[in-house]
């Protein structure tokens, strides 16, 4: 009995080279990754929004300010990220893309940690 990944193994590529047999793998590594990481992405998120009552009387801050950071800041910056990002993505190594992102999302994450006030 042969398997799909048997199969892929004894296949050809459009260029005529025999397909790798761990190149099913690969594709599943990415995924998973992408997975855990926006699962960790949610949960920044909402713990931001669970914290939202604490971190106003810590910062002494209004609701507005507050509204603006999880709301309009986001989005702002979602918006104008993404397209750029999405080019990027499309024409550079999308795997030192993502480790680059995910560096920036990480330093960015823990300088929020040392805040003192709303604006920095």
């Amino acid at each position: 009995m042969r398997f799909a990944c048997d199969k892929l193994a004894s296949m050809s590529t459009p260029s005529g080279t025999p397909a790798r047999a761990d190149a099913v793998g690969k594709p599943a590594r990415y995924v998973i990754l992408l997975f855990l990481v926006s699962a960790v992405n949610f949960m920044d998120r909402a713990i931001l929004a669970i914290l939202l009552e604490p971190i106003k009387q810590d910062l002494k801050v209004s609701d507005t300010a507050l509204g603006f950071l999880t709301g309009f800041a986001f989005a702002v910056f979602y918006t104008f990220a993404g397209l750029p990002l999405a080019r990027i993505a499309d024409r550079w190594v999308r795997r030192s893309l993502i480790a680059l992102s995910l560096a920036t999302w990480s330093l960015m994450t823990a300088l929020s940690g040392l805040a003192r006030n709303f604006t920095g």
